[in-house]
């Protein structure tokens, strides 16, 4: 499928940020290491067996600081490429709630995910305005593609789900093709989260969420089965 970008903006990088390196290196409790011979020991991490919940591409942290602080019974994982997101994401984390205990930060890729997580051990993943990747060349890249969902299946625990939100209608549309073809079991979808009343019930909105829904941009959400 070849498409062009459907928001009313996109992303922008942020730019390099001297400070959190220094930052990163004062905070390093908050990270989880990055070189590893063996799956991570969460439950020896979090000092508990909670449920783990993953957020692929967790942005600035504001959803995902949210999330944790609302939900003590679960260990989150927010997982982020660039190094300088993860810093602003952290220090976030630790101005909003310098006592929260049940998250940690990954700076690492997607496609890395069977070298950090054990098979059968996350509870539910956030995929939260992923990256479209707009033209066909791309679409093994994006993060709903056949061999992300491939990875996705074999972490997640039995039942376990995916949360998808995306502002992006083709990438909407791509993700519920990529759905059906790869059988996993559609739990539910909008292409109007705003007027569905069930999806927006405890709905956490992101920063890119927030602005784009407030200058009238429908957002796609899906709900999908292990």
């Amino acid at each position: 499928m070849d498409f062009t970008v459907q928001s009313l903006g996109f992303k922008m990088r942020l730019r390099n940020k001297p400070w959190t390196e220094s930052f990163l290196k004062e905070n390093q409790w908050w990270l989880l290491p990055v070189i590893v011979k063996e799956p991570l020991n969460l439950e020896k991490i979090y000092a508990n067996k909670n449920p783990i919940h993953l957020e692929i591409g967790c942005g600035k942290g504001g959803f995902i600081t949210n999330l944790a602080s609302q939900n003590k019974n679960i260990n989150f994982v927010a997982m982020e490429k660039e190094t300088t997101v993860i810093g602003v994401a952290v220090k976030k984390s630790l101005t909003t709630n310098p006592d929260l205990k049940n998250l940690r930060f990954l700076n690492s890729y997607a496609e890395k995910l069977e070298e950090y997580f054990s098979t059968n051990s996350v509870e539910r993943i956030y995929l939260n305005f992923s990256d479209p990747w707009p033209k066909s060349r791309h679409a093994k890249k994006r993060l709903t593609f056949t061999t992300f969902l491939n990875i996705y299946k074999n972490i997640l625990v039995d039942g376990g789900e995916i949360h998808i939100k995306t502002d992006n209608d083709k990438l909407y549309e791509f993700t519920l093709e990529m759905v059906e073809l790869n059988q996993w079991k559609l739990v539910s979808n909008t292409n109007d989260l705003y007027n569905d009343k069930n999806l927006l019930k405890n709905n956490i909105p992101t920063e890119y969420e927030t602005k784009f829904h407030n200058l009238g941009k429908n957002i796609n959400k899906i709900i999908i089965k292990k």
